[in-house]
């Protein structure tokens, strides 16, 4: 007999049940509830999560948006599947999850900033206390995205080449960020994931790792600009400008 596939619907009501009703503060229940029942469920909790893949999320935001949810609405229902998507890769019921390909732009979203040296290094700094300096490092030097960074294997990390090779494409990588992940690599070296995070010993999540940058930029009295809309090493200008690493981005 065939395995009964576990439909969408099933995994998100269960899931707020485990992990948000009675859980979280009232306005974040609320939040939760309001994004889940009113449009997760209705717009894709028929699909199996098995079925569920990455064209037939985007065209479900495209829907959302043309029903007249506002950018910034859309924005929060692709954190939430997300994250909720991410559980159920950690439980197996799913291989990999399709919503981590896809980026949304909301009302919030700001041009990078030009960052100076000292900015830099005091995000750095933080981010050392927090224990999450080579996630953060290696993302910003390089310019892989927060999806790339958390479910990025050891198979696609060239050390020799100084280079990340991806799907469609491949990114340098510098001296430093290759110290670091070879440093991360002796510290878990049975590991298929590059990161751990340091206060879990699992992979991280796109919302721990969110909530760390947050975290971060508060601590270091930063902006409050996106991880993706830092500046990285993947630029000429920002290459110029990043000179801490305690001897240099290079």
């Amino acid at each position: 007999m065939a395995e009964q596939k576990i439909m969408l619907e099933t995994w998100v009501v269960e899931w707020f049940r485990v992990h948000a009703e009675a859980k979280l503060a009232p306005s974040t229940e609320a939040g939760y509830r309001n994004l889940i029942f009113n449009h997760i469920v209705p717009g894709l909790g028929g699909v199996a999560l098995t079925d569920l893949s990455e064209e037939r999320i985007r065209t479900f935001y495209r829907k959302l948006s043309k029903a007249g949810l506002s950018e910034r609405s859309v924005w929060c229902v692709h954190l939430l599947l997300r994250r909720i998507l991410d559980e159920a890769c950690r439980d197996g019921l799913i291989s990999e999850n399709p919503a981590w390909g896809i980026d949304i732009e909301h009302g919030e979203a700001q041009k990078p900033s030009c960052l100076r040296t000292g900015q830099v290094k005091r995000y750095l700094d933080a981010a050392q206390k927090l224990s999450a300096y080579p996630i953060l490092y290696v993302g910003l030097a390089s310019g892989l995205r927060q999806g790339e960074l958390i479910s990025l294997p050891w198979a696609a990390v060239d050390i020799c080449g100084r280079r990340v090779i991806l799907k469609k494409r491949w990114v340098s990588l510098s001296a430093r960020a290759v110290e670091l992940m070879a440093e991360e690599h002796v510290r878990h070296p049975d590991r298929f994931e590059a990161f751990l995070d340091a206060k879990t010993g699992q992979p991280y999540t796109s919302h721990r790792l969110y909530y760390l940058h947050r975290n971060i930029l508060v601590r270091a009295h930063l902006p409050a600009v996106a991880f993706r809309r830092w500046p990285s090493g993947g630029s000429s200008r920002a290459r110029g400008g990043w000179g801490y690493d305690g001897a240099g981005m290079d």
